[in-house]
């Protein structure tokens, strides 16, 4: 998503980062992945819960998920170990100004994200009905 915030601006979207991690590790991740957007820390999971966040062991750690993290390091991002619960999986969710949800993906592993251009698409569209 950083490299479409150019996007992202012109269709009056504000992106948010929301993480359990600790507050030192979100600054470290911010700074190396996406500076642009802001981290905003849910330490008690409750916007998790609140969004249907599902927690797997054999989701989370299996070949794939592996090879994903092999892939970034030979690209140059950095290992910063195991931070907090590593089962958590995560997702993407579009919530227009009135508060409604107007896309909801849950990962199914931690590879697993809705494709930008999709995203930009659903984003567009809301654009498109406000009008």
């Amino acid at each position: 998503m950083c490299q479409h915030r150019d996007e992202l601006r012109q269709l009056d979207v504000e992106v948010l980062i929301i993480s359990f991690s600790s507050r030192g590790y979100a600054r470290t991740w911010q700074k190396e992945v996406c500076p642009s957007f802001p981290v905003l820390l849910d330490r008690e999971r409750t916007i998790y819960h609140t969004y249907g966040l599902e927690r797997s062991l054999s989701r989370t750690w299996n070949l794939k998920t592996l090879w994903r993290y092999i892939q970034l390091m030979r690209a140059g991002r950095r290992w910063h170990g195991i931070q907090g619960d590593s089962i958590q999986l995560g997702g993407d969710f579009i919530v227009d100004a009135s508060g409604i949800v107007r896309l909801a993906y849950r990962s199914q592993d931690p590879t697993d994200r809705p494709a930008v251009p999709d995203l930009l698409a659903q984003l567009q569209q809301i654009q498109t009905d406000k009008e």
